[in-house]
């Protein structure tokens, strides 16, 4: 006889077997027990959560020959046949394959016809949302008033692809991932009944990488048992599925806790050398951050599923770094895996991703527009005082001038703040001349010994330099009067100018 993989072997047979889809057979063994078995069902979740087999499970339990019952007896015809896919009255569609509308004619016309050894005529539509846009139509009349005899049951893994007009005449059920735990546990079964000796870490890692899906776990134990025989350890399950060692991504954390750009470098080395998929990298790295910032946030390491054996290392590396800068690392991380794809050389993108994580706290903050800094204190008043030209032209007095910068303005990597005069500074002493005095807002030299960087001289003045003006509302207005020809002055010396005026 032929080997049976596992995933074929250890599929459930009852409702009871069906591991964390509880509201799903919950509701379906109500249905059987109370006589209200729909006409149609639609099954929709992620890959290998067990919507085929929930099929197969309400197909047998209606047609059993002791039944409808919620405990299939699996020793009469009918059963056994279900079981082994070759019953006349339970027909499984692929949708893929069988897509267009003379396929549903198809089905449309037998469905007509009563049973020939069962209590319902069953059709289990796989993928159905392949259908196309005809099928759909053609299925509409058949599933809003079928024969008592009929029952549909659909399956897809892409919800939103299935017309409003069919969801509207099935009962849904949403199947969901599989935890972890509960994958491990299954797993642990199997290896009991198989005669495997298997390390709890090494089920770990391949409930880890089938991400929710039973099925796909079951797949890679089946794998991982012909490479390692009767005894699976984690390290060969880490060869096998060439999985990253979790000590590299907390050499990582440590580099960017410690400042150390130089072992960020020697780590981009060793990534690249080892031949590591960038890809699978970035995507780890991300997580092993959230993990970190998961344990900061909570106080907690109870979320370490599977990496309990690393809750002090957890724990040390998030008392290293803060939130905001577990979030920025987060960024710089997800930020580099969207651009993979699109980098000439992967490497480069690796060290930059590498080198940005050791300066997370001098980048801009997930949150920089909310007046706080990376260390989560508040921002200090960005304002400085006018002492701080003398930084610029210890020849500038306090009252000439003062550096502002925009606290609310965002700040950018690479952009400098350039120092402004003030307008609204008064003169504060009798020594102190006002910018009034020195020859208004626009006096060149003030600007040169403010900037410290020369500035060009109009050839002529246009007009005179303003004075001291004693009544400003009357200077205001009669600037209102003339605003226009003003404006046409300007126009004709240039255009462009006078447009924007």
């Amino acid at each position: 006889m032929s080997y049976l993989v596992l995933a074929r072997k250890w599929r459930p047979k009852q409702f009871t077997s069906v591991v964390a889809q509880e509201h799903v057979t919950r509701t379906l063994e109500n249905a059987i027990t109370q006589n209200r078995v729909a006409s149609a069902y639609l099954f929709t979740g992620p890959r290998g959560v067990g919507k085929t087999t929930m099929a197969r499970l309400l197909a047998k339990a209606v047609n059993c020959e002791q039944g409808p019952t919620t405990t299939p007896c699996d020793q009469c015809s009918n059963c056994q046949e279900i079981t082994a896919g070759r019953s006349i009255d339970v027909i499984e569609i692929d949708g893929a394959s069988n897509r267009g509308i003379d396929e549903v004619r198809n089905i449309r016309d037998n469905a007509r016809f009563a049973p020939a050894a069962s209590l319902k005529k069953i059709y289990i539509i796989d993928e159905v949302h392949m259908l196309t846009e005809p099928a759909f139509n053609a299925l509409l009349k058949i599933l809003e008033e079928p024969p008592a005899h009929v029952l549909f049951i659909f399956a897809t893994t892409e919800i939103h692809k299935v017309p409003a007009t069919i969801l509207s005449r099935c009962q849904r059920f949403d199947f969901r991932r599989v935890p972890i735990g509960e994958i491990v546990g299954q797993l642990k079964m199997i290896c009991q009944n198989e005669g495997v000796q298997a390390e709890e870490a090494a089920l770990y890692l391949i409930a880890k990488r089938a991400e929710g899906s039973m099925r796909d776990s079951q797949s890679l134990l089946d794998q991982v048992i012909s490479y390692c025989g009767e005894r699976v350890t984690k390290a060969e399950v880490s060869k096998l599925l060439g999985l990253i060692e979790q000590d590299l991504f907390f050499e990582c954390t440590d580099a960017a806790s410690d400042r150390d750009a130089a072992k960020a470098i020697a780590l981009c080395e060793k990534i690249h050398s080892s031949g590591i998929h960038l890809g699978e990298f970035f995507e780890r790295l991300a997580e092993h951050l959230s993990y970190i910032l998961t344990a900061r946030v909570t106080q907690s390491t109870t979320h370490l599923v599977g990496l309990e054996n690393y809750a002090e290392r957890f724990s040390a590396a998030a008392h290293a770094m803060n939130e905001l800068e577990l979030m920025r690392c987060v960024q710089i991380v997800t930020e580099a895996q969207a651009r993979l794809a699109r980098a000439s050389n992967p490497r480069i993108l690796l060290e930059m991703a590498l080198l940005k994580m050791v300066h997370a706290e001098t980048n801009e903050s997930p949150h920089s527009g909310s007046g706080m800094r990376s260390g989560g204190a508040p921002a200090a008043n960005l304002t400085k005082p006018a002492s701080a030209a003398s930084s610029v032209n210890p020849s500038i007095s306090a009252a000439e001038v003062t550096i502002v910068e925009s606290v609310s303005a965002p700040r950018h990597e690479g952009v400098s703040v350039i120092p402004q005069v003030n307008p609204k500074l008064a003169p504060a002493t009798q020594s102190a001349p006002s910018v009034a005095a020195t020859g208004g807002l626009f006096n060149s030299n003030l600007l040169t010994r403010v900037q410290g960087v020369p500035v060009v001289k109009a050839r002529e003045a246009a007009l005179p330099l303003a004075g001291q003006i004693a009544d400003e509302e009357a200077a205001f207005k009669t600037i209102q009067q003339t605003w226009l020809k003003i404006v046409e002055q300007v126009k004709a010396e240039k255009i462009s100018l006078g447009a924007f005026l």
